[in-house]
Parts: structure tokens; sequence; C-alpha cells
């Protein structure tokens, strides 16, 4: 094994332990891996400064903050304590059926939205629904935070590899619903399953809340600016549908939401420095940290390891081809960010199809799928598990790697191995 390998594993494997074991904080932790990784550039010599600083998604990140800062204007309106006054009364107070409402809710969003943008809207409703009835919340942020990366998969614009995937491969809209809705909406009755397992006996011990509670809720909970709150509900609707159609006229999802937050600071005369308090300063630096940390890596030839890896296990067997790429995406995807990783298996899957002398489409379903639903595994394996994470934690709400990482690999290797049964059914069995 090359030394540029080893030195990039050792990254890699120490900025994981130090987030696993909670050594240090996961932002300290994504930044020091970054050091290593420049520390390794002048070195081997792969990269100066402005190629590492070129690593990081700046694309991603105005796009974290922007919604940052659209959907905390929103939450001063009340909007969110009405919200959860409303999915009370809808459930009846009933915590599983809370549970179910919210995590439908955020799976149909992530459909159109971007994970995180989901996470940002939906959970500020679990957090009013945990204060007002004295409940533990980490289930319903847990279920939300599966249900945002299992749902995102199901559209062309839901997940980034998703959009990346359909640039590339020139899948349409249509197609990624046709394809691959229909597994999703299995492994979402899949995740209520596991979730019952899971936490059945707990949440049953929860009694039904009271009507006394309900009506204390409607009378606490109303908009409080009535002027703000259309004006931000205005923008947050131009914003979502620039996010559907902006793909038809060019419209990336930074340049969306960049300038819904721009036009609602001017529509709403918003402070700047009120308006900056709602960003997640700690999340944004993480994922500027943990891109150097990918970008390096993967210069140090650790992604293209493993894509040789894959393109060596599925000689001569289209099938093999589809699981080996749904599991060894998901695995990979469960540590480190997915969008690099599916920026390097997308020329693998077109010569992985070459070699077989069959239709790509099927690969990149699976592509899609094990790096969307590979990234429930644990805390860093997705964007929208970071920020729902650390949202909680701003909250007082601890989640730590462990506590994820339990509950993550159940629900993983479970919609993982249904998606295959499902992509090797539908695309080899049928199909032949």
């Amino acid at each position: 094994m090359e030394l540029e390998i080893i030195a990039g594993l050792s990254v890699l494997i120490l900025v994981y332990g130090l987030i696993a074991f909670n050594l240090i904080n996961r932002t300290v932790a994504a930044l020091f891996g970054a050091l290593l990784i420049g520390i390794f550039a002048y070195l081997f010599k792969f990269a100066g400064v402005p190629q590492i600083i070129g690593f990081i998604d700046f694309e991603t990140i105005g796009l974290l903050m922007s919604m940052m800062i659209i959907v905390g204007i929103l939450g001063r309106t009340g909007f969110f304590q009405v919200i959860a006054y409303k999915t009370a009364r809808f459930s009846a107070g009933s915590p599983w059926k809370i549970l179910i409402t919210l995590t439908l809710l955020t799976a149909l969003l992530s459909a159109f939205l971007d994970n995180v943008t989901t996470i940002l809207l939906v959970l500020p409703v679990t957090l009013e629904l945990a204060s007002a009835f004295e409940v533990d919340v980490r289930p319903y942020i847990l279920s939300e935070i599966f249900a945002s990366n299992i749902g995102g998969t199901a559209t062309l614009v839901g997940d980034p590899p998703n959009i990346m995937i359909g640039s590339h491969a020139g899948l349409g809209f249509t197609g990624f619903i046709i394809n691959l809705a229909p597994i999703v909406l299995i492994d979402l009755g899949i995740l209520m399953l596991v979730m019952i397992i899971l936490y059945g006996k707990k949440l049953k011990r929860i009694p039904a809340y009271p009507q006394e509670k309900m009506d204390e809720m409607e009378k606490k909970y109303r908009i409080t600016d009535s002027s703000l709150y259309h004006k931000s509900i205005f923008i947050l609707a131009l914003t979502i549908s620039l996010f559907i159609i902006g793909e038809f006229f060019g419209v990336t999802p930074i340049a969306a939401a960049f300038t819904g937050a721009t036009l609602l600071l001017i529509l709403s005369r918003e402070d700047i420095w009120d308006a900056l308090e709602h960003v997640e300063w700690p999340t944004l630096l993480f994922f500027a940290g943990l891109f150097v940390v990918v970008g390096g890596v993967e210069k140090l030839g650790v992604l293209h390891m493993v894509a040789d890896g894959v393109l060596a296990i599925s000689q001569g067997s289209f099938m093999m081809a589809i699981i080996a790429i749904v599991w060894v995406s998901a695995f990979t995807s469960a540590i480190i960010d997915n969008i690099p990783f599916t920026a390097t298996m997308i020329p693998v899957v077109f010569a992985i199809s070459a070699n077989l002398n069959m239709p790509s489409e099927p690969l990149f379903w699976a592509l899609s799928l094990g790096a969307c639903m590979g990234g429930n595994a644990t805390i860093i394996g997705a964007s929208a598990n970071v920020v729902g994470v650390n949202i909680a934690e701003r909250h007082g709400i601890l989640i730590d790697f462990k506590t994820f990482l339990k509950d993550g690999v159940i629900v993983t290797l479970v919609t993982v191995s249904m998606a295959t049964l499902y992509l090797v059914v539908r695309y080899v069995w049928l199909a032949g």
C-alpha cells in the first residue's frame, strides 16, 4: 500500500475515532483533520493552500447558511409553535401518532427539499412538542433524521448525490420517482416498524395528553407577527419553488436559497446581527473541516482504492455489480460524506456498465440508494445528521455518536437490505 494511501486512511480513522469516542468536540476534530491534510498536502505536494480551500464546498455551506436565516426569521413569527400545536391536535396527543406524523412529514418534505432544509423546518416543531409535553425528544429526532435521508432518495432534487447522478447520467425527475419512490415508500414503512421495536415500550409508558393540554397550546401558540409571517411564508414558498423548477432554468439550489434569504432580509428589515444569530456556525465549520478532510483523502487515493475494489468484485456479474455498488456505497457513506464518494463512483459505474455490456441505469439506482440510505448509520454519514444533532445539542439534548450508531446501524442494515432485494428483483430477475 502506497504511503499516500496510508496517510489518508490515518487521517480518516483519527478524525472518525475522535468523533466516535467523543474525545473532543466534533467541529474541533474536523478542523484538526483539515490541519493534518494541510500538513500532508505540503509533504506529498499534492495541493497548495488555494487547492485545499477549494476542497470546501462553499455552495453547500452557503445553502445551509441561507436556509438557516430563512428558517430562523420564520421561527420568530410563532410559525413552528402553531405547527406543533396542530400536529399534537391531529395526533390527539398520542406519542406514536405524533412520531408517525412528523416522520412522514419529514420524508415528504425531503423528497422536494434538500435534507438539511427539511430538518431545519421540522426539528423546531419537534422541540416545541417535547418542551410542551415534557417527553424524551430523542426518538423523534432520530426518526426524523432517518426519514429525511430515506425520503430524499425518492427524487432528483431530494439529495445532492441524486443531483450529481442525474446530471452525469442524464436521468430526469420522473425517472427517479418511477424507479426509486416505490422502495422509498417500503423503507419508510420499515423505518416505522424498527422505531416501534426500538422505542415501543418506552413511548407506551407516556400517557396520552389531556384535552386541557391541547386547549392550553391553542391559546399559547399563535402567530405573533402576522406581517412577518406572511412575508416569510411567501419567501419560503418562492425558495421551495425555485428548488423544484430551478433545474429547468439553470437556477442552482444555492442561488435559490441565497435569493430567498436576501429578499427576506430586505422585506423583514431584520437586523443583520439578529439574523446571523440563527446560523449554526459550529455546524458550518464542521462541514468546512470535513470537506477538506474528504478532499484530501480523495487526493491521497483512498476513495479511488475503494472504487477499484468495487470494479474488481463485480467482474462478470450484473447482479454482483448491483449488490457491490449498493453496499460499498452504503458502508462508505456511513464513514465519509457521500458527495465526493458519489463523484468518484460515477465514472466507475459507467466503466462497469461498459465491461458487462449492460445498461447503466440500474447501477446508478444502486449508487443512489446506497449513498443516500447508508448515511443513516452514523452522525457524520449525512449532512442532515450533523445539523439535526447539533441543533438538538444547542437545546441541551445530547445525542452522542454511540446513541446514533446504535439505532442508525439497525435502520441502515434493514433498509439497505430491502433496497438490495428490490434492485435484484426488479432489474435482474424480472428484467431477465
